[in-house]
């Protein structure tokens, strides 16, 4: 069995000739409104963080919590508009989430993700292998006719 780390490189190493995607790591994280003078790094290997204040990592609300459920690949798909969309290229929205070769567990807030991608015209769903991932993009080009 393949780790979700692995399994998500498998599938970001795969989709690469069809999709352009990107590692997003979501959380908190601390940074110092001093800048780097705020950070000091202790004999111990801790980290001191002056006048810190908390950020959001990955994508952020507008109130600054980080987004919950966005998957782990987000980015794009090019496809060629057909003649009846004047001939041009469009960048599809494309959020895969990876798990485990075998198992994995999908949270509310990711099916809610990939819920809101799909309504919106994208890309979206869950793969836990290169196989599936690219099924997920084949899937959407049958259903609306996209040459990709």
């Amino acid at each position: 069995m393949a780790s979700e780390g692995t399994t998500q490189r498998q599938i970001w190493l795969a989709l690469g000739r069809v999709s352009r995607l990107f590692r997003l790591n979501t959380g908190r994280g601390w940074i110092s409104n001093l800048g780097p003078n705020g950070v000091t790094r202790l004999q111990d290997g801790s980290v001191l963080v002056k006048a810190a204040r908390s950020i959001s990592l990955g994508l952020a609300m507008p109130n600054g919590d980080p987004v919950k459920g966005a998957c782990d690949l987000p980015g794009w798909t090019t496809v060629e508009v057909t003649p009846e969309m004047v001939g041009k290229k469009i960048a599809v929205f494309t959020s895969v989430e990876a798990k485990a070769s075998k198992g994995g567990r999908v949270s509310p807030d990711q099916k809610n993700w990939l819920d809101q991608v799909k309504a919106a015209g994208g890309i979206a769903g869950v793969a836990n292998s290169p196989e599936s991932a690219r099924e997920i993009i084949s899937e959407w080009a049958a259903q609306v006719g996209a040459n990709l």
